[in-house]
């Protein structure tokens, strides 16, 4: 079912910004502490690991 699971580097290129900015804007969420900073920060969090998880566990297309 899941064996066919594959991105392109076009696809891993965009992961990989989204990774890089919202791990940034997570960061600087957590140390402004803002109003409704938990919430941001869950949410670029959460951004930020499944595209991290995406990229380490799914392999990318040859």
């Amino acid at each position: 079912m899941f064996l066919d699971l594959s991105y392109s580097s076009m696809q891993g290129l965009i992961l990989l910004v989204a990774l890089i900015f919202s791990g940034r804007a997570f960061r600087e969420n957590w140390i402004k502490k803002g109003k409704n900073w938990i919430y941001k920060s869950w949410f670029y969090g959460l951004i930020s690991s499944l595209s991290f998880l995406i990229l380490a566990l799914i392999p990318m297309k040859g």
